[in-house]
């Protein structure tokens, strides 16, 4: 069969540049990898390599907010505001959510802030579903999807939950550096937590730990290793009462 992929060697910058930004936008909203490269008759690898230095180099959320939103949504943190909410939430030993960040900022400098706008934070931040998503579909492409679909069945056998988890590093341009886990729990909400330092397995284990008591079923926490440093072999994840760790390793 003849290889219909654009030799992007062969075309205009403005011409990649579009193909680069539309494809982009779809990973963004949760397209697999595979869907957008056949779209744009793409590698598949360029195309991954592509989202991840776009993950990588997130720094603002000024695509949603250059757009504006409704009356009264206008209102967002100045840079120290910001700088003491993210100082806030690394010290909050619970898990959270967007209720909770826009409660606290609330509470701390009197200012109602949209959700709508708290997930646009959010994601400035590296915690997003879009994240989570793209971590899943990721994995089931390295696996193959053949692979997963019997280790699912076999875990629904076994009446267990497959949740994804995501560990992220994050820089903002002026060098705070913020750390997080995230996934989603009960009726697919967004929850999380934020670290001062690189995450390690044991906060890994702490997190689940905490969002384990919202489910009745066992979890299977799939994670990749790539944003978590393994000191030994004493870091191995065993099968616990109510979690089973799988990694990508």
């Amino acid at each position: 069969m003849e290889d219909k992929r654009v030799d992007l060697r062969k075309i205009s910058s403005e011409e990649l540049q579009k193909i680069k930004s539309e494809a982009l936008k779809m990973r963004d909203k949760g397209v697999s990898n595979k869907e957008v490269a056949r779209k744009f008759n793409l590698d598949p690898s360029v195309l991954l390599r592509w989202y991840k230095k776009h993950i990588k180099n997130y720094r603002q959320p000024y695509q949603v907010l250059k757009k504006g939103r409704k009356q009264g949504t206008q209102k967002k943190l100045s840079s120290h505001q910001e700088d003491m909410i993210i100082k806030r939430l690394q010290k909050y030993s619970d898990i959270l959510d967007k209720e909770l960040v826009q409660k606290m900022i609330e509470e701390q400098y009197k200012m109602k802030v949209p959700i709508t706008t708290i997930g646009d934070y959010l994601k400035k931040w590296g915690v997003n579903s879009s994240f989570i998503k793209e971590f899943e579909n990721e994995f089931v492409e390295n696996v193959g999807v053949d692979d997963f679909l019997s280790t699912k069945k076999e875990i629904m056998k076994r009446q267990g939950i497959i949740i994804w988890v995501t560990v992220m590093n994050y820089e903002l341009e002026d060098g705070t550096k913020i750390y997080s886990i995230s996934t989603r729990s009960v009726k697919n909400k967004l929850v999380f937590k934020v670290y001062k330092k690189q995450v390690q397995p044991h906060d890994l284990i702490e997190f689940m730990n905490q969002v384990a008591t919202s489910f009745t079923k066992h979890l299977y926490a799939v994670f990749s290793t790539e944003n978590i440093q393994f000191r030994d072999n004493s870091y191995c994840f065993d099968n616990s009462e109510n979690i089973t760790f799988i990694h990508d390793s």
